[in-house]
């Protein structure tokens, strides 16, 4: 035999050598034998890429707000404790994102690209993980892309991710719906513990990381009984369930108990306390608002406009005729599917009514209901973020049979029985497909040419510099951030102080002098910007009267001095600043009258400027007690603190 003759074959009859590798160039024929087999598999892993790739790009434009902010400031402020995990501020326990916030904020505060690039790993994950589960329950399918587009591309999510803090709290919720459901569609399969285990750790950290993981059980119980058992009708089937897995309901139950001992004990520090609605006009209007004007436009791709604009976040403001068209749109599918469909849709649909009704609307019902709008809360998608998911395992439960076994092929269960030669039915849910596909694009996109992150990011980055750049222990005027990016409904946390005040906080050599509100003899007083700069405070409002004599000091009389303003004060003025020259050596002290209150205040040798916290309208501010005739006073201002156009500003340019 000669060498040639000796030489070994590779398994595709290619030639290989003495090390086991490949001479030959790979067979093309064998890659697209292989690739048509797994069609199915890479078209879904296309359309992960597709969609991640997309929300990344979202993000991009994006940046912290509101919540966020709350959040990273609590990180910053309390050490890691099961205290700090359990904190509920406003009625809500996110154990989850508390723990993931703490060392994002003490290693790398108000870094964008590291942490919304965390929530597109996330978006990952979720996306594989849906892909995974349609896969377990309707098998290799051409069938699994519509759910999977339906989860992918709905424009209800959006929202949520271009809220950090939100983010983390429903992606890894989507995330565990998928994997917990996986892993118990084995667990009903093969009847292993460890499926079992392994649904009951992701139920677990669905609770973890946002309440209404507490209605995954019976999500479980529910898909179970009507889809994972054969029986001859839905009742018989929950009977059959509740005893066959009873290990499984009473896991289930333990971790709901504890969860819900948890909430309970952690609602001592929550402002917000659960209660019954005080209006049933007000859970009417919610609840018509929320599924006619939100859930439903949603439902096909909506809701195509999004309000207010120029804001960091928008509610869903569907067109009212596009609203109606949607809502019609979906009785007809729903009503198609369930006359033709029979048993399966009626059950899916009956299930995603379930979780619409008990995760999403009855939370607010005795949460948020009685301190917000009810018409602003429906129009909030945030509230059906959590929906995304089950909608898509709906969609895939009313029209494709569940595989039941891994060994056997789907089983129908009643399933859409018009035919597929039916060419009329065909093109309807063509072209409610397409309809879906091209709303959702259209959506997604308007709601990116609504929202905006600049502001927020200009602020931070403009503020960073500011900091580093600023003398130690420069006295600056609290005042709000833009409400582009905080709407002010966390009080204090909104505040400069807080939002960039965090930025100090870890640096020890670091010292801002902050004043709310500045009270006695302050010079150069500084203040936050709306660009994130520190520019010279002034007080905006009524100024006084120009002096064109007396060396430009005000008259004293009778041991006082009385400044006329040009014009009154506004009824809503907060702050009172006067400037003056103090002549005398040794410090001291005046009385001030604006309007019918009369306050100290400390004036030191030579030229100053001195301020007061004050309350309405006066036309004339009394000056008193002085000390022989060392004080003149020469301009005096009664408005609100700003920013002011003139003096050195920090940094000089923007980022």
């Amino acid at each position: 035999m000669t060498q040639a003759d000796a030489s070994p074959q590779s398994s595709t009859g290619g030639e290989i050598d003495a090390a086991g590798g490949d001479l030959d160039a790979p067979d093309p024929l064998a890659w697209l034998k292989w690739a048509r087999n797994h069609r199915v598999l890479l078209a879904a892993i296309a359309l992960v890429v597709i969609h991640v790739t997309w929300r990344a790009q979202f993000l991009a434009g994006m940046f912290f707000r509101q919540d966020d902010f709350h959040v990273l400031d609590m990180a910053i402020e309390k050490s890691f404790s099961w205290r700090y995990l359990t904190f509920n501020g406003a009625g809500h326990l996110i154990i989850g994102p508390r723990a993931v916030a703490w060392p994002l904020a003490r290693t790398s505060l108000y870094n964008w690209r590291l942490d919304s690039g965390l929530i597109v790993a996330l978006v990952a994950m979720a996306d594989l993980a849906a892909v995974r589960l349609f896969r377990t329950l309707f098998g290799d399918r051409p069938a699994i892309i519509l759910p999977l587009a339906v989860y992918l591309l709905s424009p209800l999510m959006v929202p949520v991710l271009g809220e950090w803090s939100a983010a983390l709290e429903y992606v890894p919720l989507q995330l565990c719906i998928f994997m917990a459901m996986n892993a118990h569609v084995y667990y009903v399969r093969t009847g292993r513990a460890r499926h079992l285990v392994a649904a009951a750790v992701w139920v677990a950290l669905g609770m973890i990381f946002f309440e209404k993981g507490l209605v995954l059980p019976p999500l479980l119980f529910a898909v179970t009984s009507g889809f994972l058992v054969r029986s001859p009708s839905w009742i018989s089937g929950i009977r059959m369930v509740a005893s066959k897995f009873r290990r499984a309901w009473a896991t289930y139950a333990v971790l709901m108990t504890i969860y819900i001992a948890l909430v309970a004990y952690s609602l001592k520090t929550s402002h917000v306390q659960p209660s019954a609605p005080t209006s049933v006009q007000a859970m009417a209007k919610f609840s018509w608002t929320l599924i006619w004007n939100t859930f439903l436009p949603g439902a096909i791709g909506g809701p195509w406009r999004w309000w207010p604009p120029g804001q960091s976040y928008a509610l869903a403001a569907p067109p009212t005729a596009l609203a109606f068209i949607a809502g019609v749109t979906v009785v007809v599918v729903l009503s198609a599917s369930i006359w033709f469909g029979m048993s399966a849709a009626r059950r899916s649909w009956v299930i995603l009514v379930g979780w619409l009704l008990v995760a999403d609307m009855v939370p607010v019902f005795i949460g948020r209901l009685n301190y917000l709008g009810p018409r602003v809360l429906g129009m909030d998608t945030r509230y059906l973020a959590d929906a995304v998911p089950v909608l898509a395992i709906c969609v895939g439960l009313a029209f494709w049979p569940v595989l039941t076994h891994q060994e056997e092929r789907p089983q129908p269960l009643g399933h859409w029985s018009v035919g597929a030669s039916n060419q009329i039915w065909r093109n309807i849910a063509a072209f409610v497909v397409g309809m879906y596909i091209v709303g959702a694009i259209w959506s997604v996109q308007a709601y990116q040419s609504t929202v905006t992150g600049r502001i927020a990011s200009e602020y931070i980055a403009n503020a960073a510099q500011a900091i580093r750049l600023v003398r130690s222990g420069t006295p600056i005027a609290d005042s709000p951030v833009p409400l582009q990016f905080d709407s002010g409904l966390f009080g204090g946390f909104q505040m400069a102080s807080r939002v960039v005040g965090d930025m100090t906080r870890l640096k020890p050599g670091l010292k801002l002098n902050w004043t709310s509100p500045p009270r006695g003899t302050i010079d150069n007083l500084m203040i936050f910007g709306n660009d994130g700069r520190l520019h010279p405070a002034e007080v905006a409002g009524a100024s006084s009267l120009h002096l064109a004599a007396n060396n430009g000091c005000w008259p004293e009389r009778h041991g006082a001095i009385h400044v006329k303003f040009a014009t009154a004060p506004s009824a809503f003025t907060n702050e009172l600043r006067i400037g003056y020259l103090w002549g005398s050596a040794s410090p001291g002290t005046v009385s001030v009258r604006y309007g019918e209150v009369v306050q100290n205040l400390s004036v030191e040798r030579g030229l100053h400027a001195g301020y007061l916290a004050v309350m309405g309208s006066a036309r004339v501010v009394t000056i008193s007690g002085l000390a022989g005739r060392h004080l003149c006073v020469g301009d005096v201002e009664a408005g609100f603190l700003e920013a002011g156009l003139g003096g050195p500003v920090i940094p000089k340019k923007s980022a």
